[in-house]
């Protein structure tokens, strides 16, 4: 019967199914099917015992497709099939379960476990293309969902010129971030930055060459931030700042450094170069409500706006980062 089986295939599935995992324990039927999946064009990887099933499963790469078969011991098809739908994951294998008893039990099981879909073996091969070839369309489907969905939550939470997180999403983080400082009794600070006379660049150099030097700037501020410290753009020329763990000389030592990163190398404004300036507000959280330590924040920024840009100043005892320069930009040739 498996010959008969192995067979009667005439074509391939023209590379449609790909990154299949066959986890079958009889040899003989797990080796038919093999050559089958591969005589379609399939990258199959094919397992014996439900452990290591479930470990690629459960791998950061799994595959896309796993044919699993019910006489699998140690875990069970069943078992797998549980605890991947237990974890909710949307981008998880498409599992189809495979039993040599065509009866009504393998099919409930496999109907309860939360399975994908079901075929007896040995089986028409066509009919195990067909069974491929929707669960690689069913797949396709999802991902692009996935991504639309991913796309949407991105553009819902990130500013869309220069990939960082919006004022609505950040304020949402520091809030929590403010409950694990009140929880931890850590530090916090916020920083705001806002650009010196940065209209002068939309006015010079037009508005694309304005949008090109704030997406440079976003690119310069990620170069001196941890990877756990948060950056917003809350303005047309302002950005936030919220900074775990850091306190006040901490905060205005990264003030310097961004400072100098802003002013020391020019900003490329259509053919030509402009260098910027500009200046920073800081405040330390100490669990208080993020709103008044972001309004403590606003007041050091005209502090240092007052002082005539390219500066910092702090909430808790004004302080002067680097050496103060003229306000807004100089241009570079």
């Amino acid at each position: 019967m498996i010959e008969e089986w192995k067979l009667t295939a005439k074509e391939g599935l023209e590379g449609e199914a790909s990154g299949i995992l066959l986890a079958v324990s009889n040899a003989r039927i797990a080796l038919t099917i093999r050559e089958l999946l591969v005589s379609w064009n399939c990258k199959v990887d094919s397992v014996a015992c439900g452990l290591e099933a479930l470990r690629q499963l459960e791998s950061a790469n799994p595959p896309g497709i796993a044919l699993l078969g019910m006489d699998l011991a140690a875990p069970s098809a069943v078992e797998i099939a549980w605890e991947l739908g237990r974890r909710e994951d949307p981008r998880r294998t498409w599992l189809i379960m495979a039993s040599a008893d065509p009866g009504l039990e393998p099919k409930r099981a496999a109907i309860e476990c939360g399975c994908d879909d079901f075929v007896a073996l040995p089986s028409d091969p066509m009919e195990l293309r067909m069974r491929l070839r929707v669960a690689e369309r069913a797949r396709s489907l999802m991902e692009r969902a996935q991504k639309h969905e991913d796309n949407g939550r991105f553009h819902a939470t990130h500013d869309g010129l220069t990939g960082l997180w919006n004022r609505e999403a950040l304020l949402s983080l520091i809030f929590q971030e403010t409950d694990r400082v009140q929880r931890m009794k850590t530090e916090l600070s916020l920083m705001l930055i806002d650009l010196d006379g940065f209209s002068r660049v939309n006015h010079d150099y037009g508005y694309e060459a304005g949008d090109d030097v704030l997406s440079g700037l976003a690119n310069r501020f990620r170069r001196q931030l941890r990877s756990y410290d948060l950056i917003g753009r809350s303005g047309a020329d302002e950005f936030l700042l919220a900074l775990p763990g850091c306190g006040r000389d901490s905060a205005l030592a990264l003030a310097e450094r961004i400072r100098a990163a802003i002013l020391t190398r020019p900003f490329a404004a259509g053919n030509e170069a402009t260098t910027l300036t500009a200046s920073f507000g800081v405040a330390v959280s100490r669990g208080r409500s993020p709103l008044t330590v972001l309004g403590e924040a606003e007041r050091a920024l005209d502090d240092a706006r007052a002082a005539g840009g390219n500066c910092a100043r702090c909430a808790s005892g004004a302080a002067l980062v680097g050496v103060q320069a003229e306000s807004g930009e100089r241009k570079a040739g």
